[in-house]
């Protein structure tokens, strides 16, 4: 399974910022655009950290890239018992700055999407909007 987010098309529309916002399509091709200054090479290797959870002590994730646009995802779930832990592979698309995650076989509509930064990604809502809450700042993989 391939995902992507199509060209840019006239069904664009803009969110409450002004930005353009476009619909996900998982027939498109995949565009490699990053922030100036992270080529793609620098993008590929391992992110993690622990992402804030609900109802357990937080998720301990860990995300490699690997630069046939594939992925592997672990998740520990800490403070549960037993202790909950998926692993998770798909395909990555870059897109205007952003990560896009899709599960392989997950049957998961939407990606996961980060924001790309030269040594973090910082995961987005559903929407693709940064996550507004107390502990938003806690939802950042750092590269190792």
């Amino acid at each position: 399974m391939l995902i992507g987010c199509g060209g840019r098309d006239s069904s664009a529309t803009k969110d409450g910022s002004g930005n353009s916002v476009y619909a996900y399509s998982p027939d498109a091709t995949i565009d490699s655009t990053v922030k100036p200054g992270i080529s793609m090479e620098k993008l590929e290797g391992t992110y993690t950290g622990m992402l804030p959870c609900a109802s357990c002590e937080g998720i301990e994730t860990s995300i490699t890239l690997y630069r046939d646009h594939s992925f592997l995802m672990k998740e520990f779930y800490k403070g549960t018992q037993p202790l909950d832990s998926f692993i998770n592979k798909g395909k990555y698309e870059v897109k205007d700055n952003r990560l896009y995650l899709k599960l392989d076989g997950a049957g998961v509509e939407r990606p996961i999407i980060y924001t790309i930064s030269p040594n973090s990604l910082t995961q987005l809502d559903m929407n693709g909007n940064p996550i507004n809450s107390d502990v938003a700042d806690h939802y950042i993989l750092m590269k190792n």
